[in-house]
């Protein structure tokens, strides 16, 4: 699951990317990336309905703008996926506030 979810993080990363408009490409990262902050499987009961979540965030856009996109997601063991049910473009979380971009 966790492996399914980095192929899909680096998708969606992708179409992040693709998205940009025209106009705003100058605040593109040269490198965008994602880094995986929260991931939880379930068992058992718990984990009829879905089977694991976690929380993606992407860097993409040039860091003086302070600004990044917070994807979360659930497994579904019934469908063999993941689902993202939860898209925000927020301000970098404090936690992040070391990172490195290039």
């Amino acid at each position: 699951m966790q492996k399914k979810l980095e192929r899909i993080g680096a998708e969606d990363l992708q179409d992040i990317v693709a998205e940009i408009p025209a106009q705003a490409r100058q605040a593109k990262l040269a490198r965008p990336f994602f880094k995986i902050d929260s991931y939880q499987e379930f068992h058992g009961d718990t984990a009829i309905v879905f089977q694991a979540m976690a929380t993606i965030y992407f860097f993409y856009l040039d860091p003086s703008l302070n600004l990044c996109q917070m994807r979360k997601y659930r497994y579904k063991p019934t469908a063999g996926m993941w689902d993202r049910y939860e898209v925000k473009l927020i301000h970098f979380p404090s936690k992040f506030s070391g990172i490195q971009v290039e």
